[in-house]
């Protein structure tokens, strides 16, 4: 029982149930946490004693830590680190009421805080370990329709590089890790859910997106073995994108970001004192 241990969140479907199937096939151990266990019951029979179903709401920070704890100690350690439990607020910025802007955060952003607070004791116990929070291409550009999901994203991201600074002196890696659009039920659970009524160009770009369900480059077992590769790694990146779309548009969105930089360096320059203090 000397593997190691990951804990997955979002276990139950997409990526993280293509994760939980790849690390258990790779011989280790998984606490896998999920609003529903059903899709997991048959990896359960397939790998007894491997594999611990945590049903339980990750935004409830309290709970959360009592049964993380429970699930830790019944493995005896912890290893793997991957917030990957998310989900995707689609429409016109203007159309989403605040209710529904905060619990876009409350997922995406606080809840992956909640489960890291739960789970760094462990990792600075054992003075080693892995964190892999899951991102998004969202992360590093911005979509027409989609400014909940990629403010979300963006903040956590801003948490994830300060945290693996923080991190990097107690043998703890983190890389974020930023997935473009793959052949998940993702984009067809926001497309479901879209409405408004105001007429604007928006709507018409989130219409294009949805019809792409189904259509995306991504292979989900590809990106859970690259993860199972990441977490082996001596000297992992701090950012991984996954998927050729990701690669590209991340690219693309720092060559205009320099370029942007060069043309306005000398305004941005001329804010400096001029004279010695």
């Amino acid at each position: 029982m000397g593997s190691r241990v990951w804990l997955v969140t979002g276990a139950s479907g997409g990526l993280g149930q293509a994760l939980v199937s790849e690390v258990l096939s790779a011989g280790e151990r998984v606490i896998a946490v999920t609003r529903d266990d059903k899709p997991l019951q048959p990896l359960t029979a397939a790998f007894p004693g491997r594999l611990r179903t945590v049903s339980v709401d990750i935004t409830d920070a309290g709970t959360l830590r009592a049964v993380l704890d429970d699930a830790i100690t019944g493995f005896g350690r912890l290893d793997v680190v991957v917030n990957n439990a998310g989900y995707a607020l689609a429409g016109p910025f203007e159309e989403l009421d605040d209710a529904e802007l905060r619990a876009q955060f409350e997922v995406n952003f606080f809840a992956a805080a909640n489960v890291l607070r739960a789970v760094l004791p462990y990792l600075r116990a054992a003075k080693a370990g892995r964190v892999l929070q899951i991102s998004s291409l969202a992360g590093q550009i911005g979509a027409p329709g989609m400014s909940a999901y990629t403010a979300s994203k963006h903040a956590l991201e801003g948490l994830s590089v300060s945290l693996a600074a923080e991190l990097a002196p107690l043998g703890i890696r983190t890389t974020i890790v930023e997935p473009g659009a793959a052949r998940t039920g993702f984009r067809a659970d926001w497309a479901s859910r879209l409405y408004g009524s105001a007429p604007l160009p928006v709507h018409e770009a989130l219409a294009r997106s949805a019809g792409a369900a189904g259509g995306q480059a991504g292979d989900p077992a590809g990106m859970a073995q690259a993860l199972v590769i990441l977490a082996d790694m001596p000297s992992p990146p701090l950012r991984l994108p996954l998927g050729s779309d990701a690669v590209t548009g991340i690219g693309n969105a720092r060559s205009d970001q320099l370029e942007e930089l060069r043309r306005f360096t000398m305004l941005s320059a001329s804010t400096d004192h001029t004279k010695a203090i």
